[in-house]
C-alpha cells in the first residue's frame, strides 16, 4: 500500500467529491424521469449512476488506507492543505446528505406508485371476477325467450 503525499490525498478527495456531485445530478435527473414516467431514459441514467459508483469503488480499492493516511498527515501537514482537505470533505458530506435525501424521495415515490398500481390491478381483477360471475349466472337466462302472448 503506497504512501500518498498531501497533493495526492487532496486530489483523491476532490475526485470523490466530483463523483458524488455527479451522482447527485443524476439522481435529480432520475427523479424527473420517474415523474415523467420516462422509463427508457431512466435506464440510461441508472447505468450512468452504476458506472459512477464503480469509479468510487475503484478509488476505495486503490486507496484503502486513505482515511488512515489523512488522519496521520492532518496534524503534520501544511495548515492550508488541511483546510483545503477539510473544505472538500465538508462539501462531500453535504452532497452525500442531499444525495441520500434525493434517493429516499425517489424510493418513496416509486414505492407509492407500485402500491397504487397493485391496488388498481386488484380492482380490475376483482371487477373482472364480478363481471364473470354475473355473466355466468345470466348466461342461461339470456337465451330464454319470453312469449308475451301467453
Amino acid at each position: 500500500m503506497p504512501t500518498l503525499d498531501t497533493a495526492e490525498i487532496l486530489n483523491i478527495l476532490q475526485m470523490r467529491r466530483q463523483h458524488c456531485r455527479n451522482l447527485l445530478d443524476l439522481s435529480r435527473r432520475q427523479r424527473g424521469l420517474i415523474d415523467a414516467s420516462d422509463y427508457s431514459h431512466l435506464l440510461t441514467v441508472l447505468g450512468q449512476k452504476q458506472r459512477l459508483l464503480g469509479r468510487l469503488d475503484e478509488l476505495n480499492t486503490q486507496h484503502p488506507d486513505l482515511r488512515g493516511q489523512w488522519v496521520r498527515l492532518r496534524t503534520l501537514g501544511d495548515p492550508e492543505w488541511r483546510d483545503d482537505c477539510e473544505h472538500v470533505l465538508a462539501e462531500t458530506e453535504a452532497i452525500l446528505a442531499d444525495l441520500l435525501a434525493e434517493e429516499q424521495e425517489s424510493t418513496e415515490f416509486l414505492t407509492q406508485r407500485r402500491d397504487d398500481t397493485q391496488q388498481q390491478l386488484q380492482a380490475v381483477s376483482q371487477g373482472a371476477r364480478v363481471h364473470e360471475a354475473y355473466r355466468d349466472s345470466l348466461a342461461p337466462s339470456t337465451h330464454r325467450h319470453l312469449d308475451v302472448g301467453q
